[in-house]
């Protein structure tokens, strides 16, 4: 079937119709499978349609000279089509005209909201705070975690690089990078005070 249906893809790219409503009716079980793997409960009719759509794109965009199989590829593209479709349909609709009420009292709108460049004096606050627990959590890291998270984030320096100047082996680097997070996230959690 798989050489056939490659034969029949090349005609529906040269703009065949009937080959590509010959390979929508050899997919229609691929496609409902994947309807019931993704989406059940919803209108199959719709999804169908959805997937069909996917499928004629496909058609246009395959190409055999990559040495994927057309079913592969047409099955992977259906199964992703459904599911962003799926989560498209799953994920609320916020209004940017929506009214909110500030902690001052003032009623103001998502978009106003977002559209603010400066940060209000709550962001600043938590800001100073953190900068503060940062600093007193990286306080108590070893000598060696001070210095791979410093090479690491703050020089922008590559673990294999960060290995190579202390001349150590790169797991070892990585480890240390790990105990040091670790350790980072534990005293930013607890406030980052004893």
């Amino acid at each position: 079937m798989r050489y056939r249906l490659q034969d029949t893809v090349i005609k529906a790219k040269q703009g065949d119709a009937n080959a590509t409503e010959e390979i929508l009716k050899k997919l229609k079980p691929l496609i409902y499978s994947a309807i019931r793997r993704y989406a059940s409960g919803w209108d199959k009719d719709d999804l169908y349609q959805e997937a069909c759509l996917t499928v004629i794109e496909c058609i246009k965009d395959f190409d055999p000279g990559r040495g994927i199989p057309f079913l592969a590829y047409v099955k992977k593209k259906v199964y992703f089509s459904l599911f962003n479709t799926f989560q498209r349909q799953q994920r609320p609709v916020l209004s940017l005209d929506q009214t909110h009420e500030g902690q001052d009292g003032e009623n103001s709108t998502l978009g106003e909201q977002l559209a603010s460049p400066e940060p209000g004096v709550e962001e600043l606050v938590l800001t100073d705070l953190e900068i503060k627990q940062l600093y007193g959590a990286v306080g108590k890291l070893s000598p060696k975690q001070k210095q791979v998270i410093q090479m690491h984030f703050f020089e922008g320096l590559k673990y294999k690089e960060i290995a190579r100047i202390r001349k150590s082996h790169y797991k070892s680097v990585l480890r240390l990078k790990d105990r040091a997070l670790k350790s980072l996230r534990e005293n930013m959690g607890n406030d980052g005070w004893e």
